[in-house]
C-alpha cells in the first residue's frame, strides 16, 4: 500500500509519521511532486541512509537518462529546475559535492556569522518595537521573516531595496504544488541573482557572493556561472526558510510548555538547550530533498530498488523512542545531541551556525520582552504549510499583553 503524504498528513504530521515508524517505517509513498517514492522515517535508517554512497543525490543526470530512455530531451521547465536547484551542492554527489561544498565552507563560517550578532541584536530589537500591544502579532509575518531576510542578506550582499520578494519565493519553491507559481518563483530568482552576480564582478563588496565570485574567478573550474547562481539561491532560499520557522517553532514550543517557558526565563542560558530540543521535537525541515537508490538498498524493515526515489523524514526519526526517551515531550533539559536536523555527515547543513545564531536571539529577545507572549488563537487553528520539505506555520498570532 502506497501513503499519500498530502496537505492532511501535514496538519498531523507527527500522528501521520508516527504510525509510519511504528508499522512501516520503509514504505511506499507518493507526494505532490513525486508520484512514487520510498518513505524512511526511522532514526537508524535516516541517519544511516544520509551518509550511504547508495543513495544517489544528482537528480539531474538521473532525470536526463530517464529522459534519453523515452527518446525525448528534458522540458524547458525541467532545464530551469535543474538549472536553478539541481545544479547546487543539495543535490551533488562527491567528488562535486566536496568541490562545492568546500567554496561555500570558506566564505561561509561561524566568524562570519558572528559578525553579524550586534546587527541581528538591533534589528531584532527594532522589530520588536514596532509590535502593537493592542493587537494580535503575526510572529511569522512580523518578526521571524524580516529577521531572518536580514541575516541571510546582509551575509550574501543583497541590497537593502530588493530583499521584500524573497519569502515570497522561498514559500513558492519550497511548498509542495510545483505549479506555475514555482516556475515563475525559479525564474525570477534566477534572472535577478545572474544579474546580481554580475555586478558584484563588476564592483565586489564584503560579502559572501563576492567572496564566491572571487574564488572562482581565481580558478574559472571552480564555481560555473550557473552553479553561482544555484549556491546563491540555495543558501538564499533554503537557509532563509527553515530560520524562520526555526523561530516561530520556538515559540510554539515554549507557549504550550509553560513550565519549559517559566524556566527559560528563570535561567536564560538554557536558550542554547532551547533551540537543540526545538530541532528536535519541532523541526522546522521534515522530509529532506528527494534523492534515490543508485543501487538496491537492503534494510531491515525492507528494499529500495534500485533508481527508486528516496525520501528521508528527519521530523520522524527526531521523535524516535528508540534514540530519544519521552520523545513527546518537549524537554529544554535534554542535551539536545543526536537530531538530524542539520543533515548528517558530508551534506551537515553549511548554515548550521546563522540558524543557531538566530534562533537564540530571537527566542531571548521574545521571552524577556513579553512576559505575557501568549496564543491570541485556539491552538486547532494554526495551520502548518503544505509542504514536504518545511514543517512550519502558515502564521503564528501572538497577543504579547494581557
Amino acid at each position: 500500500m502506497r501513503v499519500v503524504v498530502d496537505g492532511a498528513a501535514a496538519q498531523d504530521a507527527h500522528g501521520f509519521l508516527a504510525k509510519l515508524r511504528e508499522s512501516a517505517p520503509v514504505c511506499p509513498a507518493s507526494t505532490a511532486r513525486q508520484a512514487a517514492a520510498v518513505l524512511v522515517t526511522g532514526y537508524g535508517d535516516v541517519r544511516a541512509l544520509v551518509g550511504d554512497g547508495r543513495v544517489r543525490h544528482d537528480v539531474r543526470s538521473k532525470a536526463e537518462r530517464e529522459a534519453a530512455a523515452e527518446h525525448r530531451a528534458l522540458t524547458p521547465r525541467e532545464e530551469l529546475m535543474y538549472r536553478a536547484i539541481g545544479i547546487s551542492m543539495l543535490y551533488r554527489d562527491p567528488p562535486d559535492h566536496t568541490r562545492l561544498r568546500g567554496l561555500v565552507n570558506r566564505a561561509f563560517t561561524p566568524r562570519a556569522v558572528e559578525r553579524l550578532r550586534p546587527r541581528l541584536s538591533a534589528v531584532a530589537d527594532e522589530l520588536l518595537d514596532a509590535f502593537a500591544p493592542d493587537r494580535p502579532v503575526d510572529l511569522v509575518a512580523e518578526f521571524a521573516v524580516p529577521l531572518t531576510t536580514f541575516a541571510i542578506c546582509e551575509l550574501l550582499g543583497i541590497p537593502q531595496g530588493d530583499r521584500a520578494v524573497f519569502w515570497g519565493w522561498a514559500q513558492a519553491i519550497n511548498d509542495a504544488d510545483a505549479g506555475d507559481g514555482y516556475y515563475e518563483a525559479l525564474a525570477e530568482a534566477v534572472e535577478y541573482l545572474s544579474a546580481l552576480i554580475e555586478g558584484k564582478r563588476a564592483d565586489p563588496g564584503a560579502d559572501l557572493l563576492s567572496e564566491l565570485i572571487a574564488v572562482s574567478d581565481e580558478d574559472g573550474d571552480r564555481l560555473s556561472p550557473d552553479e553561482l547562481v544555484a549556491t546563491s539561491l540555495l543558501l538564499l532560499i533554503a537557509g532563509h526558510d527553515t530560520s524562520v520557522h526555526l523561530i516561530a517553532n520556538a515559540v510554539l514550543c515554549l507557549m504550550g510548555a509553560p513550565d519549559q517557558l517559566a524556566a527559560l526565563r528563570a535561567d536564560l542560558s538554557l536558550v542554547d538547550n532551547v533551540v537543540e530540543e526545538v530541532l528536535r521535537y519541532e523541526s522546522p525541515v521534515n522530509i529532506l530533498p528527494a534523492r534515490f537508490a543508485g543501487s538496491a538498498i537492503e534494510l531491515a524493515e525492507g528494499t529500495i530498488p534500485e533508481g527508486e526515489t528516496v525520501l528521508l523524514s528527519v521530523l520522524s526519526a527526531n521523535r524516535d523512542a528508540s534514540v530519544f526517551p519521552d520523545p513527546d515531550r518537549f524537554d529544554i533539559t535534554r542535551s539536545g545531541a543526536g537530531h538530524l536536523s542539520f543533515g548528517h555527515g558530508i551534506y551537515y547543513c553549511p548554515g548550521a551556525p546563522l540558524a543557531r545564531l538566530e534562533g537564540r536571539l530571537a527566542v531571548t529577545a521574545l521571552v524577556t520582552r513579553f512576559p505575557h507572549l501568549r496564543l491570541a488563537v485556539a491552538p486547532d487553528a494554526l495551520r502548518w504549510r503544505d509542504s514536504t520539505l518545511m514543517h512550519g506555520l502558515e502564521s503564528l498570532p501572538v497577543r504579547t499583553t494581557r
